[in-house]
């Protein structure tokens, strides 16, 4: 499909969807790949709910706000919460902003890119069937956003796990291997050599004195984790998705990364993402990273290494090959966040799990939950993503 052609049928679909105010399945057609409708349908569907409540904020466009503050597509230098100012800079970004930079997209792809496809096949992918780390995130949260608008007083509880402490409570009323809390209503932490009362923080703990802190002791990785990043490394989770079918109850697993986290930093998200394959081989894949997705200002046209990042199958900081090793506890990881998602938000349609494997006695441990989750460069099944996707869509349209 040609340049053109691409676009025509962006602006098919889109406008489509936008003007006519239907469902996802009223475009029916077998010509079109289900993934391009799922696309499309879910950025219209930000314009749609972008006044409406959303379950962690005043609305979906604040929201947006408050979580693409530090997000930039590379080469443009520019946060994207700047196009989620209102719907109406929103509908610009998606009309006219987004195609162009699809397009620009597709000319460095066709030049660093070593699968070497044309221009057109790159824009068409870009524009109609992304398939990056940002365009499935999106996707989940607006999953989640139109289920929690649309069915809200069934989940409103449930929802509420996004908080990090209600999550912590209900998850040890539940007995779900959650973090522990240290039982104090309050700390003071005072720096040894400032006088005069400076340099001196208190802390109510959210849990035993309304607080809004959680206070807890900082834990370490497993001696299995600890070998293959630096001793300076922060805690090193796996990201875990779960999801429901809008016709089932049973959780599924849509993918599983290790998060290695990089010298001197205070958490891992700054991390190198490895795939760990849980169905078969429960082995790690070479690692990718989306930092260049967070860098603000000039150093986001800084891309001469791009492509080349997307393949450490050995650790930057630790120098230990990664790729290839085979993780132990694939299937208690996994046992433990699909009770976890049954028990604590059965209705929720995809849940990312951030688990813990450490040297406590009890060494799997639950950080917390993310509903408005991202895949963080994981494998999963693109044809049944998208089913899922489109029934979800389908289901909350009626």
């Amino acid at each position: 499909m040609s340049i053109g052609q691409t676009l025509l049928l962006y602006y098919r679909l889109f406008f489509y969807y936008l003007y006519s105010g239907k469902g996802i399945n009223t475009y029916s057609t077998t010509e079109i790949d289900r993934r391009v409708l799922v696309h499309i349908y879910s950025l219209v569907l930000i314009i749609r709910l972008f006044s409406f409540p959303h379950y962690r904020a005043k609305c979906y466009g604040d929201d947006l706000r408050a979580n693409l503050r530090n997000v930039v597509v590379p080469f443009t230098g520019i946060p994207l919460s700047i196009f989620c100012l209102n719907k109406f800079f929103c509908l610009f970004f998606l009309i006219f902003i987004y195609p162009f930079w699809a397009l620009v997209g597709s000319f460095y792809l066709s030049i660093y890119d070593p699968r070497k496809k044309s221009i057109d096949q790159h824009f068409y992918e870009q524009l109609l069937k992304p398939n990056h780390w940002f365009a499935t995130w999106r996707i989940n949260c607006t999953i989640v956003a139109y289920h929690s608008y649309k069915k809200w007083k069934q989940t409103k509880e449930q929802y509420a796990m996004e908080d990090k402490g209600q999550f912590l409570i209900e998850g040890k009323k539940l007995n779900i291997p959650v973090t522990p809390v240290l039982d104090i209503p309050r700390i003071m932490i005072k720096h040894k050599s400032i006088e005069g009362g400076m340099g001196i923080n208190i802390y109510d703990n959210f849990a035993t004195n309304y607080g809004d802190w959680i206070i807890q002791k900082v834990f370490s990785n497993s001696d299995f984790i600890q070998r293959l990043v630096t001793s300076d490394a922060p805690l090193s989770t796996v990201r875990i998705i779960t999801s429901r079918d809008p016709s089932s109850s049973s959780i599924k697993v849509k993918t599983m990364v290790f998060r290695a986290g990089r010298v001197r930093q205070k958490t891992d998200h700054n991390a190198i993402f490895y795939n760990i394959d849980f169905i078969s081989s429960h082995r790690l894949s070479s690692g990718t990273t989306n930092h260049h997705w967070y860098q603000t200002g000039l150093k986001s046209f800084n891309t001469k290494s791009m492509w080349k990042e997307q393949n450490y199958s050995i650790h930057p900081d630790s120098h230990e090959r990664i790729e290839g090793i085979k993780w132990p506890n694939v299937n208690e990881m996994i046992q433990c966040v699909c009770q976890a998602h049954t028990k604590l938000c059965p209705n929720v349609p995809i849940i990312g799990w951030d688990v813990a494997w450490t040297n406590e006695d009890n060494p799997l441990m639950l950080l917390e939950l993310n509903i408005s989750c991202n895949f963080f460069n994981g494998h999963f099944d693109a044809k049944e993503y998208t089913n899922f996707c489109y029934e979800w869509f389908h289901t909350l349209d009626i």
